[in-house]
């Protein structure tokens, strides 16, 4: 069965290359499914020139929608490749056509980890620090965010200190009272408890005030972070951060977790990550995927490795997480993370506070874990009630200014929990940067999506004048900022996007990888595929191009109505498939009967082949789209 069961999923699977869904103020990267897809109205305008066919009512029913394309389809050059022994020819094609080099395929596909090169800058500062502390006895705490990253990353250095037989403190701010990263009140508390050396993990970098009064309190602050680093960074004891000025490393993309990873390694030495290297590799494995950072190189050795620890021997919570949530153990792959464990965990901090999501990581109590797992699915379906009542509203807010370069909407009854997972609709929905404002009081808090074409962190730095604190990465963000500057902000930054766009509005396209013949798609091809897992952004599940295939069995499905469910014969096979976000088309696609397909394969755990139609239209879509490419 090929589902999504969040009826959302996370952008960890989407294929928008690079994408690092992490920021300020709301950093989660439960998101919706295909961050990079502008649904039909922004899609129709812009590759067939004008369609003024789409009529929602409410955003919740589609009345009329004709049969296109979404996207312009980028499709391959036809060269002769000769595939490396042992590599399939379609799997070698594919990595061709990604940039990666015949020599290099072998190790790719095996995702051997690059050589370590020089270590990060300060982690031998903070290592040496570390050990001083622990000789003395002194108070260590780790400090974490409350998403997926923070929360297994803080795991993660937890774990590592109880091989060296030291039980640490681990704090995770509320969403709600305290906001993102490091604040000086936990600061005083934590110095006032005895604390002296403080680790934070997914934050910091931006936290230049705080680090000063961390100095003041006489705390020791090491910094592990991966978001983008500011032009003044924080005067910690050690800031370990691989993006940093100057730094020399070579793993530029790991996600908090895989740079508190890189810590907790030097700490222990090799003999002492040797014995706990599977319980860390798969926490690792979850932050990853969940936060959306490019898996290739260091971070797709890190999810392989973590996902064989995980299906092989999962932590206690974790095998908890995955019988509760129905997944099956030995089969759990990146999908599974980014689509079903992943909002899990996040779910405890975007309803309330996150603790029970680190508890889950942390505990050796089956009949506990039970418990939080079961605590954490009821969590997620609130979740998700809460998201279909922001998405809609900020779909209707968001019609005010349809001709807006960036979509800006804020709303006091907006949880500050579940803004980003509507900004990701929002850039969906209309093929710009969007941003979610939930006010609160006199202040509000922002997330961000964006599109490739907007670095949106970058651009936040050109509003900074309008905000109290803002970070995150190119394709997701957050920040606070008071209430009286939000239109203000709204203006500076459709300003901003306009003027980094060029004034000209970017065209949703979707890269096809390879077209195959329809007799070529079947279970054995599936498993061949399968050698290009762990997949997710900047190694997306590869997309096919099929020409003139049946469709049939066509119904909506998913709370909504807003997915597809059909019959797809291929050659002499028919095939289950999905198309999520297609609800519309429902009537358009049974009448066209035949259409031309881009799609990905999977195998079940039976073996059958799964396909979901990532784009389609009517037969001779694909040439159009080849003519078009052509004559620009």
């Amino acid at each position: 069965m090929l589902a999504r069961p969040d009826g959302e999923g996370a952008a960890a699977v989407a294929d928008a290359a690079g994408v690092a869904a992490v920021g300020l103020g709301e950093v989660d990267v439960d998101d919706g499914a295909h961050a990079a897809i502008a649904n039909a109205r922004a899609a129709n305008a812009v590759v067939r020139g004008r369609n003024p066919a789409i009529v929602r009512a409410g955003h919740a029913k589609l009345v009329v929608m004709s049969l296109i394309a979404l996207r312009r389809w980028i499709l391959p050059n036809v060269v002769d490749l000769v595939a490396p022994d042992g590599i399939p020819p379609l799997v070698a094609r594919v990595l061709a056509a990604r940039g990666i080099e015949t020599s290099e395929m072998a190790d790719f596909i095996a995702a051997r980890a690059v050589e370590d090169g020089p270590p990060m800058l300060d982690v031998d500062r903070a290592v040496e620090r570390l050990r001083r502390a622990l000789a003395a006895r002194e108070r260590i705490v780790v400090y974490g965010d409350y998403d997926v990253d923070g929360i297994a990353g803080s795991a993660t250095l937890v774990r590592a200190f109880r091989q060296l037989g030291v039980a640490v403190a681990a704090y995770i701010p509320n969403r709600y009272e305290e906001g993102y990263g490091l604040n000086e009140e936990a600061l005083r508390k934590l110095a006032a408890d005895g604390a002296r050396v403080i680790v934070s993990v997914d934050c910091g970098v931006t936290a230049v005030r705080e680090a000063a009064l961390a100095r003041s309190l006489g705390l020791d602050l090491i910094i592990t972070d991966h978001h983008h680093p500011p032009a003044d960074l924080p005067d910690a004891f050690a800031l370990v951060n691989p993006r940093r000025p100057g730094d020399v490393s070579l793993d530029k993309e790991l996600a908090g977790a895989g740079v508190a990873l890189m810590l907790a390694r030097r700490l222990l030495g090799e003999l002492g990550f040797a014995l706990r290297r599977d319980e860390l590799m798969q926490l690792v494995a979850l932050a990853t995927v969940a936060d959306v950072v490019p898996l290739r190189a260091a971070n797709r050795a890190l999810v392989r490795g973590g996902l064989e620890a995980l299906n092989r021997a999962p932590l206690t919570g974790v095998r908890a997480l995955v019988e509760r949530a129905g997944l099956k153990l030995g089969h759990v792959n990146a999908s599974d993370i980014g689509y079903v464990l992943g909002p899990r965990l996040n779910a405890a901090g975007r309803i309330a506070d996150a603790e029970e999501a680190l508890r889950l990581l942390l505990t050796e109590d089956a009949e506990e874990a039970k418990i939080l797992a079961e605590n954490l699915e009821k969590k997620n379906s609130e979740r998700q009630e809460l998201t279909r009542q922001v998405v809609k509203g900020a779909r209707e807010r968001a019609e005010e200014r349809p001709d807006a370069w960036a979509t800006v909407v804020a709303d006091p009854a907006w949880p500050a929990g579940i803004v980003g997972l509507a900004a990701s609709r929002l850039v969906e929905d209309h093929g710009r940067p969007a941003v979610v404002i939930a006010i609160d009081g006199e202040e509000g808090k922002g997330s961000c999506r964006s599109i490739s074409a907007v670095h949106i962190a970058e651009a936040l730095d050109e509003c900074d004048d309008l905000l109290i604190k803002h970070g995150g990465h190119a394709m997701a963000a957050g920040f606070s900022i008071a209430r009286e500057d939000i239109p203000a902000f709204t203006d500076r930054l459709d300003e901003v996007v306009r003027r980094r766009l060029g004034g000209v509005r970017p065209i949703p396209s979707l890269r096809v990888d390879a077209e195959i013949e329809p007799d070529a798609l079947t279970s054995r091809l599936a498993l061949e595929l399968a050698s290009l897992e762990p997949c997710g952004a900047g190694n997306p599940r590869p997309h096919l191009l099929l020409r003139n295939v049946k469709v049939f069995g066509i119904r909506q499905v998913g709370a909504d109505s807003d997915h597809l469910r059909c019959k797809i014969t291929v050659g002499r096979f028919t095939f289950d498939a999905m198309a999520f976000r297609r609800g519309e088309h429902m009537e358009a696609m049974t009448d066209a009967g035949v259409v031309d397909a881009v799609v990905t394969v999977g195998a079940g755990l039976r073996g059958f082949v799964e396909l979901e139609l990532r784009d389609f239209g009517p037969v001779g879509t694909a040439d159009r789209m080849r003519l078009e490419a052509v004559v620009a």
